[in-house]
């Protein structure tokens, strides 16, 4: 990865961690997660904006071309995706729609460039996990921006679905899931090809179950069926908790190892705060003071700037490993940031004082440590 690119990318990985906490400073934001609809300024779309769409669609479609540096379709995409995300902060609509919409035809150049035009592969058992993972996470990200638009156009224009979760920022978050994909492509393609086949049974169910049970529990989020949320957050707990026995077991102990298993433990993290989450109301129907600000923003915390970082860190890395930096320290610092401080930092100013420099180090570290590997082409395999 050119030195350009990693000053980008940390400028707006950093940029996003420090619009967490506009609540601070503007005193008509929640420093939380759920902003409120009237709010002046939607600071937490740039938050989680700046991360998952800007900063991790330019990723995946950098590790997809494998080229060793972002081509120029790639920096196209960059250049879009903050149009959109300053746009949809500013309420500009208009010109969220249309950004989103050229970088639908920016990812879907990507795709019949690198798979099958049709996802059959998907069906296909000779077809590697990590190629399925791979496949779904840039489909999914062109998918999502095509949601989104939809979204946009017909809360703001056409009011065809009046649905009261049907709002733009849920759907922010759900960019998340293109990058959870790829870090998933990437840890299968770690692991031994010559398992037995009651093994890639197992990861064939892992990843239907994460690709569709995603999904799924997306739509019943939505639709706020309680019964069926609560199933899906255990089913998925359980792939997570099956994709890491699998990784465990099988992983060929490469020099990324450690940063995944830090991720997957960051995700086991997530699922059982999700769960949390979603039993809470029948806990505490009538309390959503601190300790529910608490757990919702560690939940946050876990999701996008633990696991997720784990798998940008790698993916945005990978032909470096081994860095030369004490991946210990780095893996204790990421979780003391990111698990303790910055949800604490939502609270107390004085958290989120020490959290925003200790990130940016952080940051620094990971893109800008030398290391031993050869910097050069990489890239999954993409079709059988």
């Amino acid at each position: 990865m050119s030195k350009p690119l990693k000053v980008v990318l940390w400028v707006l990985i950093v940029a996003g961690f420090v619009f967490g906490y506009a609540g601070f400073i503007f005193p008509d934001q929640s420093p939380f997660v759920h902003t409120p609809p009237q709010a002046r300024y939607q600071f937490q779309r740039l938050h989680i904006f700046l991360f998952n769409l800007v900063s991790g669609g330019t990723i995946l479609i950098y590790f997809t071309e494998g080229q060793g540096r972002l081509s120029r379709r790639g920096w196209l995409f960059l250049a879009f995706s903050l149009i959109c995300s300053v746009a949809a902060f500013l309420d500009e609509f208009v010109w969220a729609i249309l950004a989103a919409v050229v970088m639908v035809g920016i990812v879907e150049s990507v795709r019949v460039r690198f798979f099958p035009r049709i996802p059959l592969d998907f069906f296909k058992f000779s077809t590697p996990v990590s190629c399925k993972f791979h496949y779904a996470a840039v489909l999914c990200l062109s998918i999502g921006l095509l949601l989104s638009a939809t979204v946009m156009v017909n809360n703001q224009y056409l009011h065809l679905i009046d649905l009261p979760t049907l709002i733009l920022n849920n759907f922010f978050l759900g960019f998340s899931f293109p990058l959870s994909l790829i870090t998933f492509a990437v840890m299968f393609s770690m692991m031994h090809e010559d398992t037995g086949r009651w093994s890639q049974i197992l990861r064939e169910a892992s990843f239907w179950i994460v690709t569709v049970g995603v999904i799924v529990f997306f739509v019943v989020i939505l639709l706020k069926i309680f019964v069926a949320e609560l199933f899906m957050a255990f089913l998925l707990l359980a792939d997570v908790l099956l994709i890491f026995t699998l990784f465990m077991r099988e992983s060929r102990h490469l020099y990324q190892e450690a940063f995944f298993t830090s991720g997957l433990v960051f995700l086991v993290a997530t699922s059982l705060t999700g769960i949390l989450i979603i039993l809470w109301p029948l806990w505490y129907p009538h309390d959503q003071g601190a300790t529910w600000e608490l757990l919702y923003r560690m939940h946050a915390y876990l999701s996008l700037c633990g696991w997720n970082l784990s798998g940008l860190t790698v993916i945005s890395r990978y032909p470096d490993f081994p860095l030369k930096v004490h991946e210990t320290g780095i893996i204790l610092a990421h979780w003391a940031t990111i698990a303790l401080l910055s949800p604490l930092g939502n609270l107390y100013y004085l958290f989120a004082l020490t959290a925003i420099p200790l990130f940016a180090a952080l940051m620094w570290l990971i893109f800008f440590s030398p290391g031993y590997g050869k910097d050069g082409k990489v890239r999954l395999e993409t079709t059988v």
